[in-house]
């Protein structure tokens, strides 16, 4: 399934990933693992053949215009390596992609036969969803995992089973053949407010980066995330000044989030959530940069 290939060894590793789709709400997942692919100055040692994954009807190619001319840009699964980012004998194995359509099983197959190869010790999975929460109130995060205890590599270690039942995304189902290995495994959820539906949210990116940066041996220089998030915010409170009825929902969610009850029902009206991001995109032109920069 590889179209690129090239075989690395190393002493031990820990796999960090992220998946555009399902489990990437508001991108906020995929831009995080690309701000440590950037920053960390990760390279690029092996590709998933994209034929073999996507319906491409599905997940449309994107065409770009540049000095070169025009490029065709697919459907991407990346993988990145980063030396010793840990310690002088521990690596990190990155994969930045995108949630295949077809052969889940095989893909993570190959996955875990490549990790192996390069002495995986724990993997860490990255999303991001929506929730019934305000913006107010920061980015809530969540940790579960399929062991309690992750290894030495870890500043902190004891983390809750997951209780999860539901639909699942691919990031399951490499977990769950790690775990047939006794690998373990944490993943970092991010829960991004549901009627921030707009894309990029570098305030859900800079929260996982946050959480990351706390359990594992890394650190970030997200000065450009917290500028983004400024501009964001300045964008969407301009937004809810201008619409009393979203004000006044917000206002509500906040009450039930400082009561502990996050169960109130999403706003339904189609229209306003729509007129919210046509908003947060105009505001957002002209400040497409790259969050990994």
């Amino acid at each position: 399934m590889f179209k690129n290939l090239e075989k690395i060894s190393c002493d031990n590793s820990i796999f960090i990933v992220a998946f555009k789709g399902w489990s990437d709400a508001a991108e906020g997942a995929t831009n995080a693992i690309e701000t440590l692919i950037s920053q960390y100055e990760g390279e690029k040692f092996a590709s998933f053949e994209e034929e073999d994954l996507f319906a491409f009807a599905r997940e449309r190619p994107i065409i770009k215009n540049s000095k070169n001319g025009r490029a065709i840009s697919w459907p991407n699964n990346d993988l990145f390596y980063i030396e010793n980012a840990i310690n002088e004998s521990t690596s990190l194995v990155v994969l930045n992609g995108t949630e295949p359509h077809f052969k889940w099983k095989t893909f993570s197959s190959e996955i875990v036969k490549l990790l192996l190869s390069m002495n995986v010790k724990a993997v860490v999975t990255l999303g991001a969803l929506l929730d019934s929460i305000p913006h107010t109130r920061g980015v809530k995060t969540q940790i579960t995992g399929q062991h309690i205890y992750m290894p030495d590599e870890f500043k902190k270690k004891k983390i809750e089973p997951s209780k999860y039942e539901g639909p699942t995304g691919v990031s399951s189902v490499i977990i769950e053949d790690f775990k047939k290995l006794n690998i373990p495994s944490m993943s970092i959820w991010a829960h991004a407010p549901h009627y921030l539906q707009s894309s990029p949210n570098p305030l859900v990116s800079k929260a996982l980066l946050d959480e990351l940066s706390k359990w594992l041996p890394l650190s970030f220089d997200t000065s450009k995330l917290e500028k983004k998030s400024e501009k964001y915010i300045s964008a969407l409170d301009s937004a809810i000044a201008q619409d009393s009825e979203l004000k006044s929902y917000i206002e509500k969610l906040e009450t039930k989030y400082d009561s502990a009850v996050v169960d109130f029902p999403p706003v339904d009206d189609d229209l306003l959530l729509k007129d919210l991001e046509k908003f947060l995109e105009t505001n957002n032109k002209g400040n497409d940069s790259s969050l990994g920069e």
